[in-house]
């Protein structure tokens, strides 16, 4: 009877030290993470079989891609990104391996007896650790805490990925457009090239002047094998953060969309990013978690280890001894004052981070939001001011030569300045993009005005069309969309009205 009660008591305290295991989520914690990305703006993937992503894939690089879409497919396709996903493996086996305690131990031994016909002594234990069990709840709580950080670490990656998807986007389009407008200026290059040899060979340009010209050609064509490698260094950087190869068919629509009228106010912004970075709540939490963790050091060092268990053993005589055995360290000569040292300056490294985390939010979404301002003001500039004054510049000295009052390469000159200014303008809203991206990045979170973005976009071909009579270069203030003609006074190879003209004139001079 006594036997009967100590093992089942026994049993009674392994079945309390099982009973507080914990379950692993079946996905190790991604749905997680992207409910957290989705509720900042980002529509996360779930992990999918292969074969539907390969599908999804297909269907997304289909059609030209759009900002969306190109997220889309690095969140789903990005081999970093994956590889990230794969360390909640890490912290799903952190939380496994607090929700349990030590197995335990099974003892055995056998003893000869020196005496004859006397039986061997025969023990066997079992004992499993009571200090795990009295930890198990504090242990527990640790490893969740630090799981919610590390998931919000990786929400964060996840953030930064799709951020610089966006960008690498923004800058293959921005390059495209660039490419084709560099096209064009050394096409009308090289027809100045070639008019001032016929002015040359009839008698009316100086070698010096014609060797200039042919100079200036060769400095277009090499702006344009400069602007083209960009193009397809800026189509690799995409390539490799959506996880495709740049020989693959997809393509993105070669215009970039105009500036938004009006940005979000700094304060609102400075608000929302303390809400929303999982930077600086994983921060927050891994500090919480660690002034935890010191707090069940310093009372777990004084525990020491105690292991609780049953032992039956068969005497020489015959008879049996069964009963509880229990062995507890002494904390005499090590208190593990090192452990709680350990943990006070975890505590105080996290606490520092939070701060530093913390002015960088704010400093940060200054930045990126100033950088946009700026930006937007120089796509300003150059839409209602430099621009127009080029065209209207072009627009005078084309009367100019109409009555012989300037040649026609001082012309030609003041077109290729126009060009310059239709460069900086792309390049200007292109940087818009890109620190708009920065800005959202910054703040954690999609930006509150984006529901307010628009269609409007600037297409290059509309941007150096050719002149129109009687146009009013007031419109140039406006340039929303494609139905504006921006320039209208550049030379284009299918075109060349005005190039055709000036070799009348200069064949009659």
């Amino acid at each position: 009877m006594r036997l009967t009660t100590k093992a089942g008591a026994a049993a009674a305290v392994f079945a309390i030290m099982l009973s507080g295991c914990t379950s692993i989520p079946p996905d190790l914690g991604r749905s997680d993470v992207d409910a957290m990305v989705a509720k900042r703006g980002q529509g996360a993937s779930a992990a999918v079989s292969a074969e539907a992503s390969a599908e999804l894939l297909a269907s997304l690089t289909a059609a030209p891609l759009t900002p969306e879409s190109a997220m889309r497919i690095a969140l789903i396709n990005n081999p970093q990104l994956a590889a990230t996903y794969a360390t909640l493996g890490f912290g799903a086996a952190d939380v496994y391996q607090a929700g349990r305690i030590r197995n335990p131990v099974f003892s055995a031994s056998v003893l000869n007896s020196s005496l004859a016909f006397e039986q061997d002594q025969i023990t066997f234990g079992l004992a499993a650790s009571f200090t795990d069990l009295i930890t198990l709840s504090a242990r527990k709580r640790l490893s969740a805490g630090a799981f919610s950080a590390l998931k919000e670490s990786i929400g964060n990656e996840v953030l930064r990925i799709a951020a610089e998807a966006e960008q690498n986007y923004y800058r293959y389009v921005a390059a495209q457009q660039l490419s084709s407008l560099r096209v064009r200026i050394a096409e009308a290059a090289g027809l100045s090239a070639q008019l001032a040899e016929r002015y040359h060979d009839a008698g009316n340009m100086k070698a010096g002047d014609l060797a200039l010209e042919r100079a200036a050609a060769s400095e277009a064509r090499l702006q344009t094998l400069a602007v083209q490698a960009d193009e397809l260094e800026a189509r690799t950087a995409l390539a490799t953060v959506l996880g495709l190869s740049t020989d693959d068919a997809w393509q993105v629509p070669a215009e970039l969309g105009l500036p938004l009228a009006e940005e979000d106010d700094l304060g609102t912004l400075l608000e929302l990013a303390h809400q929303s970075r999982l930077d600086l709540a994983a921060a927050s939490t891994r500090t919480d978690v660690l002034a935890d963790r010191l707090g069940v050091v310093n009372w777990t060092r004084w525990l020491g280890e105690l292991d609780l268990g049953v032992q039956r053993e068969r005497e020489a005589s015959g008879g049996y001894l069964t009963g509880p055995t229990a062995s507890l360290e002494l904390p005499v000569f090590n208190q593990h004052e090192d452990a709680l040292l350990r943990a006070n300056a975890d505590l105080q490294i996290a606490v520092f981070d939070v701060r530093r985390i913390t002015l960088d939010v704010d400093n940060s979404v200054r930045l990126a939001h100033a950088s946009l301002l700026n930006a937007s003001a120089r796509v300003q500039e150059y839409r209602d001011v430099l621009i127009p004054q080029r065209v209207e510049a072009v627009a005078q000295a084309q009367k100019e030569v109409s009555f012989m009052l300037i040649g026609v390469f001082e012309l030609i000159s003041l077109k290729r300045v126009e060009y310059d200014a239709y460069q900086g303008y792309l390049e200007a809203i292109r940087d818009y993009w890109l620190q708009r991206v920065a800005l959202s990045l910054a703040v954690g979170n999609a930006l509150p005005n984006d529901a307010r973005m628009g269609q409007t976009s600037v297409d290059v071909e509309a941007l150096i069309s050719p002149a129109q009579p009687a146009m009013d270069h007031s419109g140039h203030g406006a340039m929303q969309g494609h139905s504006q003609d921006h320039s209208g006074h550049t030379m284009k190879s299918s075109d060349k009205p005005d190039t055709e003209a000036d070799q009348e004139d200069g064949g009659s001079r």
